[in-house]
């Protein structure tokens, strides 16, 4: 099972060709078009499903499954985290796992939702759902480097403890054994400046599934062209 996330800073009609060398089974893709938005335009992605969660068409959250994989939006879906998206992946009848797509943003008069803020809540609320299996991977446009600027009880701290409560930690920070912060990788670029990186997409497992990692990587700064961000890979054994 190989998840692709990349947030692709609009018109993903005319970058989603980038990815299919990558032949992943599933893509999540921040800022990207509805469904309805690229039928419009005439867009064929050739994915088994696209779900997607958003305000405006040309710009919200996607989730394509490829390869025979099934997908369908989490029981707990609510459309007022913006922009979680749990679904459902399964790749043969009777087997699931739970898989969020994230692209943290602001939230309107409600700062304490801003960014981080709202997937702290959304833990909260829902960590009954996750188990060691699930798979939390997006833009969450956080660095603990800032975690004190944000002077409210639901920062990036914060939801990093709500994770670790179920066992959950990021695949990078695994692997490196580096501390939150302290980051040598960049996942975007302020502007495409590539003087200017910051860690701030991330994918989030159980440690006890790292045994079941083929791969991760952070992709490389040729996919500047296309955005601020470049896509993580992630890899699993198929279970």
């Amino acid at each position: 099972m190989k998840i692709i996330s990349w947030n692709c800073n609009g018109a993903f009609r005319l970058k989603y060709q980038a990815l299919m060398s990558l032949k992943a089974d599933i893509w999540v893709i921040q800022e990207s078009e509805s469904p309805e938005y690229l039928a419009e335009k005439g867009i064929f992605i050739p994915a088994e499903k696209h779900l997607w969660h958003g305000d405006r068409s040309c710009k919200g959250l996607s989730i394509f499954a490829f390869n025979g994989c099934q997908i369908k939006k989490a029981d707990f879906f609510t459309p007022e985290f913006k922009y979680v998206l749990p679904v459902r992946v399964a790749l043969q009848p009777g087997k699931s796992f739970l898989l969020t797509g994230i692209w943290a943003s602001t939230v309107k008069n409600n700062h304490d939702w801003d960014y981080i803020g709202q997937m702290c809540v959304f833990m909260e609320r829902y960590q009954q759902h996750f188990n060691q299996n699930s798979v939390m991977i997006g833009d969450f446009n956080s660095n603990m480097l800032w975690n004190s600027y944000y002077k409210k009880e639901h920062n990036y701290a914060r939801f990093l403890s709500l994770l670790a409560a179920k066992g959950t930690f990021s695949v990078y920070h695994m692997l490196s054994g580096r501390e939150q912060g302290q980051e040598l990788v960049p996942t975007s670029y302020y502007h495409r400046d590539e003087a200017r990186g910051f860690h701030i997409d991330y994918a989030f497992i159980n440690k006890k599934k790292l045994e079941k990692l083929r791969k991760f990587e952070i992709a490389g700064k040729e996919w500047l062209q296309y955005s601020d961000h470049v896509p993580l890979v992630l890899e699993l054994e198929n279970e």
